[in-house]
């Protein structure tokens, strides 16, 4: 999987991917989710056009999470934290770049029990990436910035950081062994570091 620069546009979209997952198992097509999503108003969003990109990269999103019927029924069930860490595995099963920040900085960070994360790991994170990838070398500091962003965001709403703005303080996360065995289950335990699950 190639790194996509396509987080400049992604959110993290807990509720929006929470009432979406709930359609889908209802059995409703992605037309048919769509159309639920618009007719109904349930974003709550000003313009049709907003609705319409955010429920279909919810369905994009989703689409990795159906094989895995556990992590949706977390998503769609689950406490508010097991729903979380659900919709940020299925963004790090669609974003390369979301997964190997998650795992190689935040993992490490656990595993080091260094519990900061500042703007310098970010940049070492980035700047390594683009001596690896000549795509990521060629993308502008403008959208390196705006996916920085997006990455504090995930961060923030799934409580790795505080909500104060400029916090360096990385908070501890708890994963129940339920999800813990999921993830095992799914050939993920590599991804467990990233969620404070050290062996």
């Amino acid at each position: 999987m190639r790194y996509s620069g396509g987080l400049t546009r992604e959110q993290f979209m807990f509720n929006e991917m929470r009432i979406t997952a709930r359609l889908m198992a209802d059995g409703l097509s992605d037309q048919e989710i769509l159309a639920q999503v618009y007719d109904n108003n349930l974003f709550q969003y000003p313009t049709e056009k907003e609705v319409k990109s955010k429920c279909k990269a919810c369905l994009k999103r989703l689409a990795f999470l159906k094989e895995i019927p556990e992590l949706m029924e977390a998503l769609m069930n689950g406490t508010v934290s097991e729903a979380k860490q659900a919709a940020l595995i299925a963004m790090m099963l669609q974003s390369r770049l979301l997964a190997e920040f998650m795992i190689t900085v935040i993992g490490e960070k656990y595993r080091s029990l260094d519990m900061t994360i500042t703007k310098k790991d970010m940049n070492v994170f980035f700047s390594s990436l683009a001596q690896q990838d000549e795509d990521v070398a060629g993308w502008s500091e403008k959208t390196v910035d705006r996916i920085k962003a997006v990455i504090r965001n995930c961060l923030k709403e799934t409580e790795y950081i505080p909500p104060e703005p400029g916090s360096e303080t990385l908070l501890p996360v708890y994963m129940s062994e339920e999800l813990v065995q999921v993830l095992k289950d799914a050939g993920l335990s590599s991804w467990l570091p990233a969620f404070n699950v050290i062996d």
